[in-house]
């Protein structure tokens, strides 16, 4: 066919093709996931990853950010630690916690009396079944009636995989500002706890109309496992209950209680925690390393500081896949035909470069400038373009042009003819 022998549209045609064998390749490899074992030790890996572990210097410890363990403490207990924190004026107070089931009013009435005195108050609450129909959440998990006359509610889910809730233990990346619920909508629970801080901040998260936005973490609490592990202050039950920590880390402040574990470095118990960017060990599988208030506090100093993560849409990926593969095509035909004994050695040389430096441009990319590239289909037409194209010309060509046919066919016969005289 004469249109084949257009370099352009030959090299076009066959980025075509490349993109059908990637389609072709991805459904085939998602068979065999359940079975892939390295593959879900490394499912969960992102390059970015690299930049908490090795690139990124410990960040200035947040000061106006205060954490405060609740560990295993009765509903009397925390109703202590609430009105001690909050005789030294807090700017708002958070409680990552549920109190779902009425106890008694002697059980309850403490609590209930105490949080009445806050006067900024956010609780977290859990959106519930999600309607795909109406695309909103049908059903809300909130505390019980004698909790809720002075606070705010807003939602304290986390994702742990894009699509995926926090009971799937996985590594959490990212949270959603806002979700929508029956015929209204929720804010997060960082972003409600900040908007009582700076709602002018807050005000420029929402106006970035993201439906998911990436977590760029600063840190952790004395006693993780984790890097950057004495960026927020935190303040254990007892320590609050003795009151031995001076005013001025409370006045003003934003302070959220939640559970940090039965004392601070408890490495048993995992109860609402989770894997984050800053594992010590980002490959395969550690331990947890981040409680949920800490991921919370993390959302919260992000938009204090306006240090967002920005990320390409899936257009602009598939455009940047498109032309990295059709400029390698038209390098690998050159190649092909002018330089056939060395193709192989040549092309696999240049598609590991090309890898490698992609590699660079995503790490160093979010570690420079906070942008997210998610280049993974670019990398895949990187990895298949060479052996692809050694189809695509040795017989995907052939089978549509006249001497190719004839030439198949003609063995085929021969063949058969020696098969009959044998």
């Amino acid at each position: 066919m004469k249109f084949l022998q257009n370099r352009w549209v030959d090299s076009l045609l066959a980025t075509i093709f490349i993109f059908v064998v990637i389609k072709g390749l991805s459904s085939f490899l998602a068979v065999f996931e359940a079975i892939d074992v390295v593959g879900e030790a490394l499912e969960d890996v992102e390059f970015t990853d690299v930049v908490y572990s090795n690139l990124r210097d410990a960040p200035p410890a947040e000061e106006e950010i205060v954490l405060v363990n609740i560990a295993d403490l009765s509903r009397e207990e925390i109703a202590k630690q609430i009105k001690i924190i909050n005789k030294y004026n807090p700017k708002v107070i958070g409680l990552d916690t549920f109190f779902p089931q009425p106890r008694g009013w002697e059980k309850d009435s403490a609590l209930a009396s105490t949080l009445l005195e806050v006067d900024n108050l956010v609780m977290a609450s859990k959106l519930l079944q999600f309607n795909e129909e109406k695309q909103a959440f049908d059903s809300l998990k909130i505390s019980a009636p004698a909790f809720r006359f002075n606070a705010d509610f807003a939602f304290a889910n986390l994702i742990t995989e894009e699509g995926v809730e926090q009971e799937d233990v996985k590594t959490c990346r990212s949270f959603n500002p806002i979700q929508p619920y029956k015929d209204t909508t929720q804010l997060a629970f960082a972003v409600k706890v900040a908007h009582y801080y700076a709602p002018e901040k807050v005000q420029k998260l929402l106006d970035r109309n993201n439906e998911v936005e990436i977590i760029n973490y600063k840190g952790n609490t004395l006693g993780s496992q984790s890097n950057f592990a004495t960026t927020f202050f935190a303040l254990d039950y007892h320590t609050v209950l003795s009151e031995n920590f001076v005013p001025e880390m409370i006045e003003d402040k934003i302070v959220i209680f939640g559970f940090l574990g039965n004392y601070f470095g408890d490495r048993y118990n995992v109860e609402d925690k989770y894997y984050t960017p800053l594992n010590l060990k980002y490959a395969g599988r550690g331990e947890p390393d981040m409680y949920g208030v800490v991921i919370h506090a993390n959302i919260i100093s992000m938009i204090l500081d306006e240090d967002y993560v920005y990320k390409i849409d899936e257009t602009t990926q598939f455009i940047i896949a498109f032309v990295l593969c059709y400029l390698n095509v038209l390098l690998f035909m050159w190649i092909y035909y002018a330089l056939k004994n060395w193709y192989d050695g040549i092309t696999k040389l240049i598609q590991l470069v090309e890898l490698l430096l992609i590699i660079g441009i995503i790490i160093y990319s979010y570690h420079f400038f906070n942008w997210n590239l998610e280049l993974t289909l670019a990398m895949g037409t990187v990895a298949v373009v060479g052996d692809s194209l050694e189809i695509y010309n040795g017989v995907v060509k052939n089978m549509f042009t006249k001497e190719g046919r004839k030439e198949l066919f003609s063995v085929s016969k021969r063949e058969k003819n020696k098969i009959e005289i044998n």
